[in-house]
């Protein structure tokens, strides 16, 4: 199976396809990845690794290959030879318009349909006679492709998802500086959106304003759909912005991410129009306490269990859930991953894990109440050598 067996009308070999290449890191980088992986591989004893990912996630693809499919796509990581790229998500089936010149994997295979996907992944396998192989992103593989893989495919499969996501969870110095400006990105378009808000003006016009931001700093990308939720619907959380002007007395909560050659930022705040009421207040203070303090705990060597235990402690102190029984969910430590994925190391409902300098991940202790409102602080953090950092720094209150 060769690059040339896919009928398109313009050429996609390694000599057309680098002439476009446009990579955040030098090649190095990846092969740094890969060496640190096969290490692992080799003490399992694993022939190949098989990633899976798809266009709804794409983190691990980036982190191998810097490819963002637009379906689905595998990696093959051979315990010696050359890495090989395999996606069926071919627009109007050229895959030099699909995204091919994104990967610096020279071994590219475009098929047309989920069965050539299956067929040419167990192909790549029987070439480099694997007999043990690693799977991460088992959760990204359909029903009817798995079963083709297990038909065709006479291999022991073993989960790596852990030790994929424990190598990852480590950035690297080149990973830290786009992080860093994803979230200088970041914080300048909620800067822009927070500044913006005011009685009278619509959901989306504040939206827009913070995603023209993102996009004139840089930004390739949104990270994921812009929130800003006030009235009624405020205490969702997770809305689309609307037509609905705000009103003074709104408690707005404004939820954004940039997006950058994969790796992703996530900011939240929450902004009172006219200033808080006593109540208001009240919630919001218990978010920022929280956050202060946590963040404070913060450091090397800290496992998330004992983060989590002060943040229950916390959550009783407030008395929040007896107040709102049955409207609000309170979580003081809600934190997730933050880099080309949002859920791995570490992450709320992950294994507990200790802290690792040059681990990142988005904090956002929250309270959101039916019929009152949204109360997050959110910043994208680094565990540096003595404590951490905030990626996307900016006032957090604006109440």
């Amino acid at each position: 199976m060769t690059a040339t067996a896919y009928p398109s009308q313009v050429p996609y070999d390694w000599r057309t396809r680098r002439t476009y290449l446009d990579l955040p890191f030098p090649v190095s980088e990846y092969e740094d990845r890969l060496r640190r992986i096969r290490k692992v591989m080799g003490a399992r004893d694993i022939d190949s690794l098989l990633v899976v990912g798809d266009a709804g996630d794409t983190g691990d693809l980036v982190y191998l290959s810097n490819f963002i499919p637009f379906g689905r796509a595998a990696v093959v990581v051979p315990i010696e030879d050359p890495p090989i790229l395999i996606t069926d998500g071919i627009l109007h089936g050229e895959p030099i318009n699909s995204h091919a010149w994104m990967t610096w994997i020279e071994n590219f295979r475009p098929v047309q349909d989920a069965t050539a996907f299956a067929s040419t992944v167990s192909h790549a396998l029987s070439e480099t006679k694997s007999k043990k192989v690693g799977l991460v992103g088992s959760n990204n593989i359909p029903v009817s492709v798995w079963g083709r893989l297990e038909a065709r495919s006479s291999v022991q499969w073993e989960d790596f998802w852990f030790e994929f996501a424990s190598l990852k969870s480590i950035r690297s110095s080149r990973e830290i500086s786009l992080l860093s400006e994803v979230g200088r990105i970041t914080a300048h378009a909620m800067r822009e959106a927070v500044e913006s808000v005011e009685a009278g003006k619509k959901e989306s016009e504040i939206a827009a304003i913070a995603n023209k931001a993102m996009m004139e700093e840089g930004a390739h990308d949104r990270a994921f759909q812009t929130i800003v939720n006030s009235g009624p619907k405020s205490g969702l959380k997770h809305s689309y912005p609307t037509e609905r002007r705000i009103q003074r007395g709104d408690m707005v909560y404004l939820d954004l991410g940039a997006m950058k050659f994969g790796y992703q930022s996530d900011m939240s705040r929450s902004v009172v129009v006219g200033g808080a009421n006593s109540e208001q207040k009240e919630v919001l203070d218990v978010i920022e306490n929280a956050f202060k303090s946590l963040m404070k705990m913060m450091k090397p060597g800290v496992r998330t269990s004992r983060l989590i235990k002060k943040a229950k402690r916390l959550e009783q102190e407030s008395r929040l859930r007896p107040k709102y029984r049955n409207r609000i969910y309170l979580g003081l430590i809600v934190h997730h991953a933050i880099a080309t994925s949002f859920f791995e190391f570490p992450s709320l409902g992950l294994p507990d894990t200790t802290l690792q300098r040059n681990m990142s991940f988005a904090f956002e202790p929250m309270a959101h109440i039916l019929d009152f409102g949204t109360a997050v602080i959110e910043d994208c953090i680094l565990v540096t050598k003595d404590g951490v950092r905030s990626l996307t720094p900016y006032e957090i209150v604006h109440w």
